[in-house]
């Protein structure tokens, strides 16, 4: 989740920017959705491509909030 000076930066953003975060956001519950049912399913390759997607969104979340 976001920290407090996250949140203040967020008060300063443009709509645009708030609504891909909001995007982004929910791409990435899905993937950690998916995620938790590849693990039940033991499918490693499957699921390392799944935390790398999740990696890239939390790092564009970050450039996007920077």
């Amino acid at each position: 989740r976001l920290t407090q000076e996250e949140c203040k930066m967020i008060g300063t953003m443009t709509q645009d920017t708030k609504d891909r975060i909001r995007q982004l956001e929910g791409q990435k519950v899905i993937l950690e959705d998916r995620l938790e049912h590849l693990g039940y399913a033991s499918n490693l390759v499957k699921m390392h491509e799944v935390e790398e997607q999740i990696f890239e969104i939390e790092d564009t979340i970050k450039k996007l909030i920077s």
